[in-house]
């Protein structure tokens, strides 16, 4: 009788292939900018597998009906770019919320003298800030333990409800692409909001030495200076910012969760 029924569901499957690749570009779109997944660590073979593995769940599940599109090549194939245009959306904002640390590392290197020592990520393959990089990986390591991984898998979920196939609003949508200008917007403001204790202390710092090489010419503002603002901005950084590090992802996930419901009812049509 199991295989019966595996015989069934496979020729469900092939009897609407269609609907399932639709399924599957939407959710490999999404994979391409979600957080974790979308490293270059994770093997391509693995990604593959896991949006179709979703991809039948969802099938099977009954979320999807059938799809009314141009019954030709052309119209299927436009019906896919919507798909995937609706899934990249949806993972951008997640990208976007989570490398505003990448920004604020930038700021916090900067003030503190560590620009010229910037690591490459092996996880985007990129040459990333030391600081930026920690908080980084601190982010994730909580966005998986908290479950919040699982929480954007249930808001994309929930893009099936409001977006049907064929349905989205993508191409033309002025409304989508002035919320994207605005996400941005929001994430290098809280960018700043998380480098401000390291950004103020250290323009306090370098106030206090402009006074002091004005009072004390013969002070080399540069061997002094710099060890200070070091050791002053890993001072900040171990004592106020790593402990306050579960507010910031808080912070992150709340920007990173709204930005893709946002995503999703800006692509609805009414």
């Amino acid at each position: 009788m199991d295989n019966v029924a595996g015989f069934d569901i496979l020729i469900l499957l092939f009897s609407q292939i269609d609907l399932l690749l639709l399924i599957f570009v939407r959710i490999l779109a999404f994979f391409l900018m979600l957080p974790i997944i979308s490293s270059q660590n994770v093997f391509a073979q693995g990604r593959i597998f896991l949006a179709l593995t979703m991809s039948i769940a969802i099938f099977m599940s009954g979320i999807v009906t059938n799809v009314y599109y141009t019954d030709t090549v052309p119209g299927y194939i436009y019906l896919l770019l919507i798909e995937f245009l609706v899934g990249m959306a949806m993972g951008y904002a997640t990208f976007a919320a989570f490398n505003l640390i990448f920004f604020a590392g930038q700021l916090m290197d900067f003030q503190i003298g560590l620009m010229m020592v910037n690591v490459m990520d092996p996880m985007t393959q990129i040459q990333v800030p030391v600081t930026g990089n920690l908080f980084y990986f601190g982010v994730l390591a909580m966005l998986v333990v908290s479950g919040g991984l699982h929480v954007l898998f249930g808001t994309f979920f929930y893009g099936y409800l409001v977006l049907p196939m064929g349905s989205a609003w993508v191409i033309g949508n002025e409304q989508l692409a002035w919320y994207f200008v605005l996400l941005l917007t929001q994430t290098m403001v809280f960018a700043v909001r998380i480098a401000m204790p390291i950004v103020g202390t250290m323009m306090v710092v370098n106030i206090a030495l402009g006074i002091m090489v004005k009072t004390v010419p013969q002070m080399n503002v540069f061997v002094v200076g710099l060890p200070l603002k070091l050791l002053l901005g890993l001072f900040i950084l171990v004592v106020v910012m790593l402990p306050n590090l579960d507010t910031i992802f808080w912070q992150v996930f709340d920007l990173a969760h709204t930005g893709m419901m946002e995503a999703i009812w800006g692509m609805y049509r009414q």
